[in-house]
């Protein structure tokens, strides 16, 4: 059986680097070689070899693949006859055959990967564009106050670190815990920053915002690879209970802000603590269950990737199989025995990534469960660009849980250009995110503005 839990469609294992200078010598070929192919039609990828030669006039090759951080991977196979490059890495299926122009100092040649052969061609640079400058990032010192705080979750047992922002003046302060999405995240989205961002936007704009590392990420305690989303909430909850224990703020007055996840733990909060939840925010959101969200995903990945049609469709019939399986109740050796059943020869990646506890949980959340009793107001916003939380499916099942709710105060809005972190974009493409130097919108930071201002302040 062939099944793609996430469609890469280039390298399969990281080996961490740093990214090279270039080494020039007397051949012209050693050094570090860069270029842009293109996928499809709305995806490109940024890829260059750093190509060495030893004394005994072998060559060498490693590969790096920008937009997913893979550096420094070392290639099998380096063959140079003439003009003509041949580069290998056998367990990927990748190949690169090009050919050295002197005139030109270019390497013009294909890549070629599972069956698909993409132009190539390569210049000589000096380093890799690894560093993306983001003028929005917030720079110290800031016109407000800022607190390095820990709080207690009882249940678990475990102190998070946190971050608290405030204005300088005031009391009863409106305020919001900013709920990160899946992933080891830190209090600030750490390297995009995205929390960092929001953060300051709106502490800057009269609100209190608290934002913390996930457990087991940073300076929070706890084990991040054994929590499940559930378990992600009761950290929030323990955010929230912070608040109330202030003088400062406004007890009445306490919202969640959430991202992809993170909009999934809003509503959950917000269902069970009725009394305790001002107002929710959903970016990002999660409107249809787990298994089905990431069969969409998937899906669109592959398109944006080339993949032809029918292959989508197996590979989804071929998913949902072991999605079924990985989402069910039964005990972890019961999943384990049929996984391997369902397909003898499943990759060991997706093989262990089925089995992990929040994978399976995951897999069976129905945003609807929530969100269907949800009664206090609500904003839920996706980028046309979102691929991984596709708006026309996710916006469309959040109204029609709110209208169930009965919910008299909500806005769901799909904002034109913005792909799942709220960047101007253009495929929508996750390799994207880091090459894009704005972190949030200017549209999605004032329309969240504007709303809490009309809402809830």
């Amino acid at each position: 059986m062939r099944q793609i839990f996430a469609v890469v469609l280039l390298v399969l294992s990281i080996i961490p680097g740093h990214g090279q200078e270039a080494n020039h010598s007397k051949d012209p070929l050693n050094g570090l070689w860069f270029g842009k192919m293109q996928i499809s039609e709305q995806m490109s990828i940024q890829l260059a070899y750093q190509i060495e030669i030893d004394e005994n006039g072998t060559y060498s090759a490693k590969m790096n693949v920008i937009e997913q951080k893979a550096l420094d991977i070392p290639m099998d196979r380096c063959q140079v006859r003439d003009d003509s490059i041949h580069i290998y890495l056998d367990a990927a299926g990748i190949t690169y055959n090009g050919h050295y122009s002197h005139k030109e100092d270019k390497i013009f040649g294909a890549y070629s990967q599972g069956g698909g052969t993409f132009t190539l061609d390569l210049s000589r640079v000096d380093r890799l564009p690894l560093e993306v400058e983001r003028p929005q990032t917030p720079v110290r010192p800031f016109p407000y106050v800022e607190e390095e705080i820990r709080f207690m979750n009882e249940e678990a047992g475990i102190s998070l670190a946190a971050t608290l922002t405030k204005p300088t003046e005031g009391k009863n302060l409106t305020a919001v815990v900013l709920i990160a999405g899946s992933g080891r995240n830190d209090r600030n989205e750490t390297g995009m920053g995205h929390f960092l961002l929001l953060s300051d936007y709106l502490t800057r704009n009269g609100f209190a915002v608290l934002r913390y590392d996930k457990r087991g990420v940073g300076e929070s305690e706890g084990d991040y690879g054994a929590a499940t989303t559930f378990d992600f909430a009761k950290d929030t909850r323990a955010a929230m209970d912070y608040l109330k224990s202030r003088s400062d703020i406004d007890h009445n007055s306490i919202g969640l802000i959430g991202h992809s996840e993170g909009a999934l733990i809003a509503p959950m909060i917000a269902a069970e603590h009725k009394e305790d939840v001002a107002f929710i925010i959903m970016m990002g959101g999660i409107g249809i269950r787990g298994s089905e969200l990431l069969l969409l995903q998937a899906g669109i990945m592959a398109s944006i990737s080339g993949v032809p049609e029918e292959e989508i469709s197996e590979m989804a019939r071929e998913n949902r199989i072991l999605y079924e399986i990985a989402g069910s109740t039964e005990s972890d050796s019961v999943v384990a025995k049929k996984l391997k059943e369902a397909d003898p020869e499943i990759d060991e990646n997706l093989y262990n990534m089925l089995q992990w506890t929040w994978f399976r949980t995951f897999l069976s959340l129905e945003p609807d469960t929530y969100l269907s009793k949800v009664s206090c107001p609500v904003l839920a916003i996706n980028g046309e660009k979102d691929i991984q939380c596709p708006p026309e499916e996710n916006l469309a099942a959040i109204e029609l849980s709110l209208q169930k709710a009965g919910n008299k105060s909500f806005v769901v809005k799909t904002l034109p250009g913005l792909n799942h972190l709220f960047q101007t974009a253009e495929s929508g493409s996750p390799y994207e995110y880091d090459q894009i130097p704005e972190i949030i919108s200017p549209d999605a930071l004032d329309l969240i503005l504007e709303w809490m201002d009309q809402t809830v302040k």
